[in-house]
């Protein structure tokens, strides 16, 4: 059955389908009805990637990135991550992002990685929104602004995760970047030692607050 599809994305790839092309190279990365060969797989990936799929330009990123089927080499991966998440690709924009802020293949430009975090926290993703509170927390590359800190971190904490959920918290039980709120305060304290994070549980004990 998986010789069969591989077979099938290779006809609709030498037609032209750039989907067909991707579903190929991720076929030959896996070894998916066919001998796995990451050369191969970077061929379809390009093959693609050149004609605008934005799955594909990720994956050659990728490729780039670890040097799977191709020389390891940073500034390309930029290069491909930067195409794909200014087509939306919420995983490339984080890695560029990141790749921008470490320096990864380029010059540490900070600005920029906050820029790609920024759009990567939009469409959800948690370690972005918590960047983005850090960076106005601590007003280094942004500006500083405890209000949309607050924002960031809030909006992170509604997602489940507890290191935001207890950050939110202590900008209401200290009135930071918002109005002093003990009692709101304590509900998201309490979501994040609920989950066992430890610096909240440290914080109640410090306090004689009640764990939960």
């Amino acid at each position: 059955m998986n010789k069969d599809r591989a077979e099938g994305y290779r006809r609709k790839a030498v037609e032209g389908d750039t989907m067909s092309m991707n579903n190929l190279g991720v076929c030959y990365m896996q070894g998916i009805g066919v001998v796995k060969s990451y050369e191969e797989a970077f061929f379809w990936y390009m093959k693609a990637a050149d004609l605008g799929d934005v799955f594909a330009q990720f994956n050659v990123a990728e490729c780039y990135y670890h040097g799977w089927g191709v020389e390891q080499d940073y500034a390309s991966a930029l290069e491909w991550y930067v195409k794909a998440a200014g087509r939306g690709d919420m995983q490339a924009q984080v890695n560029a992002a990141n790749a921008y802020y470490l320096g990864q293949g380029t010059e540490e430009n900070h600005a920029e990685a906050y820029y790609w975090w920024e759009k990567a926290a939009w469409q959800g993703h948690v370690q972005s929104m918590k960047n983005m509170g850090a960076g106005y927390f601590n007003g280094v590359t942004l500006r500083k602004d405890l209000i949309e800190a607050v924002f960031w971190y809030e909006l992170a904490g509604s997602t489940g995760d507890a290191q935001a959920q207890f950050a939110t918290g202590w900008f209401y039980y200290t009135g930071t970047g918002v109005t002093e709120n003990k009692r709101l305060a304590l509900k998201w304290i309490h979501r994040a030692t609920a989950q066992g994070y430890q610096p909240a549980l440290d914080f109640c004990k410090e306090h004689d607050i009640a764990r939960y």
